[in-house]
């Protein structure tokens, strides 16, 4: 009996020395980080990361991410440590307390971003004919932009509610920040030099920046805007043509252009009338507006028209070149044919070139200089507060 016991201690031996199972890892008890007297422990943080990772589709033993794994548990725990001192702080000053009007003021801004969304894609799907349904279509989107993530409108409303006390300690570090004027104005010069250089370089850089919304501080030369009145081919003409195009068979993607202009035909005489009205002077909006079939054209944001350029290469190959040959506000295309359909086009504004007038983009400078200037404020405190709080990280234990 001693001798099996003796052989079993041994096997048992061997097993832990290989890692088997038998032996247990407590987790709650590995602290990975400490700030001050605080633990942080690896059962807490693989709580928080393995959430983390799982919001894209990852788990810390997934291969797409083995070689980035080290430096995103690093710079997760760097993440929690901040956060917990962050927490200590806003007790310490007070701001940890939220009142009932705060919270409705925080719900009711995630509402507006909700309702703001809903009714630009409301407008962008009331302008598509195949939408039969604009009101659920705009409501889903959004429902699966939120599932993306793995969050609920009454989640993002938590979250918005749970900033406001970190909202309250970034404004008590920065609410003395201020810029001024002339700080803008040395800035602004800078800006338009280095957008003149850029934009001068590539037109497509200034047309990119323009339809993101950003503050526009030189404006080069060759930038217009064209409208068009599209009358389309059918869905199942376009869908034809392209997979025609797309065939691996040369000689079955070479006969493209003849299946396109045969569907062509089929719209020439619609497309022959309009153009006759335009050519007669009737009213362009109007007209495209009753027989455009360009869910573009009906977009707020295009309001003004599509801002293009010679050699511009973010159109088909025939609408660009179309657009190319309009070197005056107000000339206007005959039928351009794509495989979208018959376009008929018309240059309608063309951008002032040269730098911008301080005044105009002023405000939106100065906001944006301030809050780069409290921000920069903010992770310096951060940092500082970091130092002060006697904080380890033990990543090798991560």
């Amino acid at each position: 009996m001693k001798k099996f016991i003796k052989l079993l201690a041994a096997a048992l031996a061997v097993t832990a020395l290989a890692g088997c199972s038998l032996v247990t890892v407590n987790t709650e008890k590995i602290v990975v980080a400490t700030v001050g007297d605080q633990q942080i422990t690896k059962a807490e943080f693989d709580q928080q990361f393995n959430s983390f990772l799982s919001q894209f589709g990852y788990t810390q033993e997934s291969e797409e991410i083995a070689e980035q794994l080290k430096d995103l548990k690093q710079n997760y725990i760097d993440s929690m440590v901040e956060n917990l001192v962050l927490e200590n702080k806003i007790k310490e000053l007070g701001f940890d307390t939220v009142t009932d009007a705060e919270k409705a003021e925080a719900e009711q801004r995630v509402q507006d971003w909700y309702d703001e969304q809903y009714a630009m894609l409301l407008e962008q799907f009331k302008a598509d004919e195949s939408v039969e349904n604009p009101e659920e279509k705009a409501a889903s989107t959004i429902e699966d932009y939120l599932d993306q993530y793995g969050i609920t409108l009454e989640d993002m409303k938590e979250e918005e509610i749970a900033a406001v006390s970190t909202q309250k300690l970034y404004d008590h570090v920065t609410g003395e920040v201020t810029v001024t004027e002339e700080e803008a104005k040395l800035e602004f010069a800078q800006k338009a030099k280095a957008d003149k250089e850029t934009y001068e370089k590539d037109l497509a850089s200034f047309i990119s920046a323009y339809e993101s919304g950003r503050t526009l501080y030189y404006t080069p030369e060759g930038a217009f805007f064209v409208k068009h009145i599209l009358i389309g081919l059918t869905d199942e003409q376009k869908k034809e043509i392209t997979d025609l195009r797309a065939d691996d068979d040369e000689a079955v993607a070479a006969t493209a252009d003849a299946k396109r202009e045969e569907y062509l035909l089929t719209i020439k005489e619609k497309a022959d009338t309009v153009l006759g009205l335009v050519n007669d002077g009737g009213d362009f909006d109007a007209l495209m507006e009753e027989y455009g079939e360009d869910p573009g054209m009906k977009n707020e944001n295009y309001k003004d028209g599509y801002l293009t350029y010679a050699g511009d290469t973010g159109f088909v190959a025939e609408f660009a070149k179309a657009c190319e040959g309009l070197t005056a506000d107000g000339m206007t295309t005959g039928l351009v044919g794509t495989d979208f359909g018959y376009h008929i086009i018309r240059r309608v504004d063309t951008l002032p070139a040269g730098e911008a007038k301080f005044e105009d983009v002023k405000d939106a400078l100065m906001e944006a200089m301030l809050n780069d200037k409290k921000s920069q404020k903010y992770d310096e405190q951060v940092d500082a507060w970091i130092s002060e709080a006697n904080v380890e990280i033990k990543s090798n234990k991560l």
